[in-house]
């Protein structure tokens, strides 16, 4: 089996895609994969010999192992729904896209993302400005519910509706603590840009993990809440 084959199942390509191409000199601990689509007349167009002249998209995937993983793909691979693309604007895959998403979800510091998943800040920073300014979504399964602290914290939980309202702007709170009333007003200015159900539902997580963690604090703010 070629390292092409290997790579082709490991990355869950299907037909009419296929990996035409693996390159591991372009990068340390970098693995680059050229994947293409069938013409339809009996060839491969994007990384055979006689491909015509295009420009590729390149997406960080999620890791090979140890290593970095970046997939080139035609600019249509951006219109399918595909694990191993993303969209235009936006330098991660799909997948790698939902594993961020779900770290986020689950608090884990910003910096800490990029060293877990060896990732560059400044390409982390352009797909969070995407996900916050209504410019990306998060296309796929829905993200997992979060249950690890719902039963030690008289918070609401994740999936109460009381959050998303709270971010609509539907209700009202009277809010005593300035850095609950600085985030709330940044939440709900993104929550006007964000269409995507999923990133919308990413700030409900959020905005749900400050009153877990400053809870002692937010007792007032609590009470309200549980009135809704």
């Amino acid at each position: 089996m070629t390292p092409e084959d290997l790579l082709q199942q490991a990355l869950s390509i299907d037909p009419p895609w296929r990996v035409v191409e693996v390159r591991d000199n372009l990068g340390r601990n970098q693995i680059d994969v050229w994947i293409g689509r069938s013409s339809g007349r009996g060839g491969w167009f994007f990384g055979s010999r006689a491909a015509p002249e295009t420009h590729p998209l390149a997406w960080r995937h999620i890791n090979v192992g140890q290593a970095r993983c970046l997939v080139h793909a035609p600019p249509e691979a951006a219109d399918d729904d595909l694990p191993w693309s993303g969209s235009a604007e936006q330098p991660f895959t799909r997948a790698l896209s939902r594993q961020i998403a779900d770290l986020f979800r689950e608090g884990v510091r910003f910096q800490t993302v990029c060293t877990m998943l060896d990732i560059a800040v400044a390409d982390l920073w352009r797909f969070k400005h995407g996900l916050d300014h209504g410019l990306a979504g998060l296309s796929g399964a829905p993200l997992p519910a979060a249950v690890a602290d719902e039963d030690a914290s008289d918070v609401p939980a994740a999936g109460n509706p009381v959050w998303r309202m709270l971010l609509d702007g539907a209700i009202d709170i009277d809010i005593r603590m300035l850095g609950l009333k600085l985030l709330l007003t940044k939440l709900r200015e993104q929550m006007r840009l964000i269409t995507d159900d999923e990133v919308r539902l990413l700030k409900t997580h959020e905005l749900r993990r400050y009153f877990v963690r400053y809870e002692r604090q937010l007792g007032h703010e609590l009470a309200q809440l549980k009135r809704f």
